[in-house]
């Protein structure tokens, strides 16, 4: 992108619109939910906040959406979406190694190049049963069926489920819908169109990508295709297309980086330790109503990132729920210990009578836990405690080192073990 197109400022990417682009921004901030104000768009700017990672392509141009650290490329990123949806514990290390660091991305032309280099090597098919009528004795028969077709003298009387190769499978309708999807994107219509008929059968049928991606289990015959899926599971929930009225337009790529971080240190925290004492929430918990002559006119909610030895009603407080750490997930390397943070994070130590609490933020390097200490006559806790994880890393030996590291730092912050003397 040209210099004075794109400006980088706190935490928002400023792009600066051009007249014959203002119709294309309009649908796309409506689509993607972002607020467009009107003195922005007089003035031919629009702000985006900087968890958005990917690029957007308009009728004009590719407007790339960098991660907002200099440290890591969009590879560390995708890698990350792995990580949540995709790595077993049985895996190879080296498929989540971060082979390059990439400024521009396609994720379309990704999955195009993984797709046809795996369809030369061989499409994934299973086996599936299928019933069929014959003369012949094989499969599965229903010997009641086949007697009555005797009696009434069929010509293929026996009545038989016989295992049969298909193409109709989970990987295959990613695949699908994934092209389905960039059928529909003008520069991809053709080649989408072409390698659609690869696949001839298999429905588009797959609403969530990163849901059917955390449910498919890689073997040897399949393991080669897991870039392939991954590619295609982000095309599903995250590329987006501007037809205008027609068959074909320009596409939309956004992953929300914050979201993605967030998931991803939960997921850390819930799979890694020998013992699963952390827990997210799926619905946030109410803690105050707004009343106006003793009606309720409105009520506000909370909702922590993560709890550790969570019980929804503790003997020790009335029945009330505790938790005996409470960690926030904050996706600021370089913004540690804001103070909007400290206050949401004491008062949710408030709520569930927290002995611990801990933000949990990025890093590009190993880096050991810093304290915030408050005066303790006024606040309880009064030590919150930041721990990092190493994000950047390109080995995924060294990448699943680090997530090991984060989480001794974690436990042991909580339990009040000496960390230096270990390492």
């Amino acid at each position: 992108m040209a210099m004075g197109e794109y400006l980088d400022i706190a935490d928002q990417n400023i792009i600066s619109i051009l007249e014959s682009e203002v119709e294309f921004f309009e649908r796309f901030t409506r689509k993607n939910g972002v607020v467009w104000r009107s003195e922005d768009k007089y003035n031919l700017l629009l702000p985006l906040s900087k968890s958005y990672v990917g690029y957007i392509v308009t009728p004009k141009r590719k407007i790339n959406l960098q991660p907002k650290y200099r440290e890591i490329g969009f590879e560390h990123i995708f890698r990350m979406y792995l990580y949540v949806y995709g790595y077993k514990s049985s895996d190879s290390p080296g498929v989540l190694d971060v082979l390059k660091s990439q400024t521009d991305v396609d994720v379309a032309k990704l999955f195009f190049d993984s797709l046809q280099k795996n369809i030369q090597t061989g499409i994934i098919q299973t086996y599936v049963k299928t019933a069929i009528t014959s003369r012949s004795i094989r499969g599965t028969v229903n010997y009641r069926k086949t007697y009555m077709n005797h009696l009434k003298g069929k010509n293929k009387p026996i009545d038989t489920k016989v295992s049969r190769l298909s193409l109709d499978n989970l990987q295959n309708r990613l695949i699908v819908t994934a092209l389905s999807k960039l059928r529909h994107v003008k520069s991809y219509s053709s080649i989408s169109s072409r390698l659609l008929m690869y696949f001839e059968g298999v429905p588009d049928s797959v609403e969530s990508g990163s849901s059917v991606f955390e449910t498919l289990v890689f073997n040897s015959n399949t393991s080669r295709y897991r870039q392939t899926l991954l590619y295609a599971a982000m095309i599903i929930d995250e590329l987006d297309y501007d037809d205008v009225g027609n068959s074909v337009g320009t596409e939309s790529f956004m992953v929300n980086f914050d979201r993605l971080f967030e998931d991803f240190v939960a997921k850390v925290l819930k799979d890694t330790p020998n013992t699963r004492e952390f827990l997210t929430w799926k619905d946030s918990k109410k803690y105050a109503d707004i009343l106006s002559n003793g009606t309720r006119l409105d009520s506000r909610e909370y909702l922590p990132d993560i709890l550790y030895k969570f019980k929804s009603e503790d003997e020790a407080f009335d029945y009330l729920p505790s938790s005996y750490a409470v960690l926030d997930v904050k996706n600021k390397a370089y913004g540690v210990f804001k103070n909007a943070d400290i206050y949401q994070i004491l008062m949710y130590a408030k709520l569930l009578h927290s002995k611990k609490a801990l933000l949990l933020y990025p890093a590009f390097s190993r880096k050991y836990p810093e304290e915030l200490v408050l005066n303790p006559e006024i606040f309880d806790p009064s030590i919150i405690t930041g721990c990092y994880i190493n994000i950047a890393d390109n080995s995924g030996e060294k990448f699943l080192e680090s997530i090991q590291f984060f989480v001794d730092m974690v436990e042991r912050t909580i339990s009040d073990i000496e960390i230096r003397n270990k390492y």
